[in-house]
């Protein structure tokens, strides 16, 4: 199977997910071979196999769930651009919604949008994930959560047959996220910072190399809306998603993971000791 992207804006439409055969199998034998333990199969290709406790966790009943909870809890769903993923031949799935009507303007001029990513694997390399998120209009970002204030995230292994269970309750915070998240920023906003302090925090959480901390910092400069050696951190924010979102991957890397481990990246610096003391 080659990687699947697919665009609507129906919610309720399923079927990129649901077409898929997903099973699994104890000691399969496979052209003469036994693997030991249980294997999941995707489309009858056995994609993982787990020699502990694992479950099934379907992404179109995770969805069903999560859409049940946005209709509870009034969220206008009749305007949501949404974008469903399969790769690693249908071991990774993914599903992210834009609310088009909930929309913050932090800074004048700068709408972003909300935004609710799923996450869920079936070959073992991931663990199930429900995350808030936002969407920069003016480039397109993809800017995750700012902090675990929000209240709409998870994240679960696969170890029982409803891998969620209450988690789906947090999406009872969406709205409450979006206002926020709109303080929030305005906040990063009014912090400014040395550019040096913000490399030192780079070398400190997600940039372990002088190629990867130069990467992002050319990103975070370009969105400098002050002095040459001063930066607020709503610049900072809008550098490391623009990095996160858009800087080109190595060709021979599979373009959805290496995604997916940069918005861990971004997460990862702004929910950290060295970042949130900037902004205390």
């Amino acid at each position: 199977m080659e990687n699947v992207k697919v665009k609507h804006s129906n919610i309720h439409d399923l079927s990129v997910f649901q077409d898929d055969q997903i099973e699994m199998r104890t000691n399969a034998v496979i052209d003469g071979m036994q693997y030991l333990g249980q294997d999941v199969f995707v489309n009858n290709k056995r994609i993982g196999n787990f020699a502990g406790q694992y479950h099934i966790n379907r992404t179109d009943t995770m969805l069903e769930n999560i859409n049940a909870r946005l209709i509870e809890n009034g969220v206008n769903i009749a305007d949501v651009g949404i974008v469903d993923r399969k790769w690693a031949y249908g071991g990774v799935n993914s599903r992210t919604m834009t609310f088009n009507r909930e929309v913050i303007n932090p800074v004048e001029g700068d709408a972003v949008k909300a935004q609710i990513t799923l996450i869920n694997s079936y070959d073992g390399s991931r663990k199930a994930s429900i995350c808030f998120g936002l969407m920069r209009l003016v480039c397109l970002n993809g800017m995750v959560a700012l902090d675990k204030d929000s209240g709409v995230q998870a994240f679960k292994k696969h170890t029982n047959s409803d891998v969620f269970g209450n988690e789906y309750n947090k999406i009872s915070m969406f709205k409450s996220a979006v206002d926020h998240f709109d303080k929030q920023l305005q906040t990063y906003a009014n912090t400014v910072v040395d550019l040096k302090t913000i490399r030192n925090t780079l070398k400190n959480t997600i940039a372990k190399n002088e190629v990867k901390e130069n990467q992002i910092m050319e990103y975070v400069e370009s969105n400098n809306r002050g002095s040459i050696d001063k930066i607020d951190l709503y610049s900072v924010y809008n550098g490391v998603t623009e990095w996160a979102t858009h800087h080109e991957a190595r060709k021979t890397a599979d373009v959805n993971n290496v995604y997916l481990s940069r918005q861990m990246d971004v997460t990862k610096l702004l929910q950290s000791q060295d970042f949130m003391q900037l902004v205390a």
